[in-house]
């Protein structure tokens, strides 16, 4: 084999792994933190305010998992209180397991989720945002559920 054909056969190696590499840049599928990113992001002033609101409450938001069930923990302040809001399960490595679910919180201030049912294992931010008497509140915190 002469030097010119170790050079064809160098720029055909190549190109088949030039080739390959983009075939397999193609096939990755990247998934967004959100779809209205934009839209969120010019809202992120009101996001502020309502951690404020929240870091103001002399206790927090907890989330605990006992058994077979997550149980959302209010504060002590909004216990008997209307709250309006909603809970938000977001899972970074997959969006097909991130679930948005209505606060309804009991008179206690307790919410329980069913694992398997209305949260599957994963990691994830829940981010818990409420209106109580006028006012915004917002929590962000980390779950591990399994």
């Amino acid at each position: 084999m002469n030097f010119g054909h170790k050079i064809l056969l160098t720029f055909i190696a190549f190109a088949l792994l030039m080739g390959t590499l983009v075939y397999m840049s193609l096939q990755t599928e990247f998934e967004l933190v959100s779809k209205d990113y934009y839209k969120e992001e010019l809202a992120y002033q009101d996001v502020i305010d309502a951690t404020d609101n929240a870091k103001s409450l002399e206790t927090s938001v907890s989330i605990t998992q006992e058994d077979d069930s997550i149980i959302l923990h209010m504060p002590e302040e909004m216990k008997g209180q209307y709250l309006i809001g909603e809970v938000y399960f977001y899972c970074a490595a997959d969006s097909k397991r991130d679930r948005k679910i209505a606060l309804q919180a009991d008179r206690e201030g307790l919410q329980r989720f069913a694992i398997g049912k209305d949260v599957l294992p994963a990691a994830y931010r829940v981010r818990v945002n409420w209106n109580a008497d006028g006012k915004q509140f917002y929590n962000d915190s980390y779950l591990q559920v399994q």
